[in-house]
């Protein structure tokens, strides 16, 4: 077939069907939503090509199922929504996406410009809403229909990647496209990347020299995951390995040079090798990931697949590239390490840090700090680990040890509430078959309660672990830290056995860490979503310690 027939051929498709065919092939095949009548025809379009749709419901929980999606599938991923309250229920996910460098598809729907400017009844500017926010935001038409859906996917992943909006009205959805284009037109590389040659022999001979050098990984090491190349460069080098949360697993937990995690507070116990260091390999880092702003004065190599910009730290040498070949390219020797530093450094912190005693839990209540020993002991190395936001996220992120690559879902960048079971169900949808687990407090799992529902109809085997303290903590610690009185963050709990048993969810309630391992061992066993309360004492969190600023 000629490529006049095709484009002839092409014509006779409408604009719905066209987006259909782009998401196809740009590897999407879920998209997870919640719809308005301004959807039909996009709906009934994905319907057509076969691409599932997974009924959310709240429009930013959609989103965070697509962000869980693309950075577990290591593809872009798209979610829909309808026009006014559905796209602005949205936009704490789009932040989130946007802010945790994730290449989601944002469709969403739109009034009709025939309307405009006589009506305005559910109008929103909806360019002007997600344009902060996101890498771009178009209007799909029939004029050039396909070529807009492609240039909007592969945006995506263009540079440093994002989420990109694509409005779409019913009327223009169930329209012939305009000017298709040439379907043989060779498709770009999702990272348009190359290998790094320029400065790499500058930023060889800083590392190689250093006495104490240090890598610090950050969220860009995916979709290349480059593990086992940054393994090697680390242990060639004798490099203690500090990731920001998005990057735990990178190198797992228990190696000798793993030297824990950073971004969650501005006195992170891997700030003390971080200041010790004399010179930095930043590997896929950025810096929305850090609550305290960067001021590090040992020279720093940036190495990522993305420029160093918004903002753009001070850096002695800059590679932009692939991060596989540069790794390797660096791991030639020989290094100048001083002695003591390396694995020794890194034993001595661990050392340091499981010196701290803590007195008894109150009675009744157990430590956030057991939970998660005892979820670790019992679940298998490759278990995909979701956390909310709240106190409990800080914790998790400092001491859950990460033992795979990737295997770590928080928001960080926004820190936005409600992530966590979404994500997590997402999680399960993506990797069926590897164990799940979604730390969520109360309050978190409050915003998002509804998923309870989607968790129990796709009987996603999800472990939801429940930090009940009644209260908003963060919030509650900040207040206590400051000298000010407890207001305004404390709540009543519902019944959760009742609420698991409304939507048929097995349920535990556990007050020590046998109690726990039980009903992590059971739910395991039985392989069904499970929602397990965990009664906490608050006081066992970092953040209820005098003198810790969180933000």
């Amino acid at each position: 077939m000629t490529i006049e027939s095709k484009i002839q051929n092409l014509k006779s498709k409408i604009v719905s069907d066209v987006l259909a065919e782009e998401l196809l092939a740009a590897g999407v095949t879920t998209v997870f939503g919640l719809p308005g009548g301004e959807n039909v025809a996009a709906l009934d379009a994905l319907r057509r090509h076969g691409l599932r749709f997974v009924l959310a419901h709240h429009e930013s929980s959609a989103v965070f199922m697509a962000d869980a999606t693309a950075r577990l599938t290591r593809r872009p991923a798209a979610c829909l929504t309808t026009l006014g309250p559905g796209a602005t229920n949205a936009v704490a996910g789009v932040a989130h996406a946007y802010l945790d460098r994730s290449p989601v598809l944002v469709i969403t729907a739109q009034m009709p410009e025939r309307l405009r400017p006589g009506h305005t009844h559910q109008f929103v500017d909806l360019q002007a809403l997600f344009t902060p926010i996101t890498k771009g935001s178009f209007k799909l038409e029939p004029a050039q229909a396909r070529e807009t859906s492609r240039a909007a996917l592969q945006l995506l992943t263009h540079g440093r990647p994002g989420p990109v909006h694509l409005q779409l009205t019913n009327e223009a959805a169930e329209q012939s496209e305009v000017d298709p284009g040439d379907l043989d037109k060779a498709k770009q590389s999702i990272s348009n990347l190359q290998s790094p040659i320029s400065n790499l022999a500058l930023a060889h001979s800083l590392l190689s020299t250093a006495a104490r050098p240090l890598i610090l990984a950050g969220l860009g090491l995916e979709p290349e995951a480059p593990y086992e190349a940054l393994r090697r460069l680390a242990e060639a080098a004798g490099a203690p390995v500090i990731t920001t949360p998005k990057a735990k697993g990178c190198l797992s937990g228990d190696h000798p040079l793993a030297a824990g995690t950073l971004g969650l507070t501005r006195h992170d116990p891997a700030y003390q090798l971080l200041d010790e260091a004399n010179c930095l390999l930043a590997v896929g880092f950025d810096v929305v990931e850090l609550v305290r702003p960067w001021q590090q004065p040992a020279p720093l190599i940036w190495l990522a697949p993305w420029a160093n910009v918004d903002p753009r730290l001070p850096a002695a040498v800059e590679v932009v590239g692939r991060l596989q070949p540069a790794l390797a390219g660096l791991a030639g020797g020989p290094f100048r390490r001083a002695a003591g530093w390396g694995q020794a450094r890194v034993a001595r912190f661990r050392q340091e840090a499981a010196a701290f005693t803590r007195p008894p839990a109150t009675p009744g209540r157990l430590w956030p700090q057991d939970v998660l020993q005892a979820v670790r002991d019992h679940t298998p190395a490759e278990t995909i680990a979701v956390s909310d936001v709240g106190s409990h996220k800080i914790l998790a992120a400092l001491a859950w040890p990460a033992a795979a690559p990737n295997s770590y879902l928080v928001s960080n960048g926004l820190s936005a509430m409600g992530f966590g079971l979404p994500a997590a169900i997402a999680a399960g949808l993506a990797l069926p078959g590897r164990p799940v687990v979604c730390f969520t407090g109360d309050g978190g799992l409050a915003m998002g309660l509804g998923e309870l529902n989607l968790l129990a109809r796709l009987e996603t085997p999800v472990l939801v672990i429940l930090f009940n303290d009644g209260a908003l903590d963060l919030i509650r610690s900040q207040q206590r830290r400051a000298g000010k009185p407890v207001f305004g963050v404390e709540f009543p709990n519902p019944d959760f056995a009742l609420l698991a048993a409304a939507y048929g969810l097995p349920f535990y309630r556990i007050d020590s860490s046998e109690a726990c391992a039980a009903a992590v061992q059971a739910a395991l066993s039985a392989g069904r979503p499970t929602l397990i309360e965990a009664l906490i004492d608050p006081a066992g969190y970092p953040t209820s310690r005098q003198g810790l600023e969180v933000n």
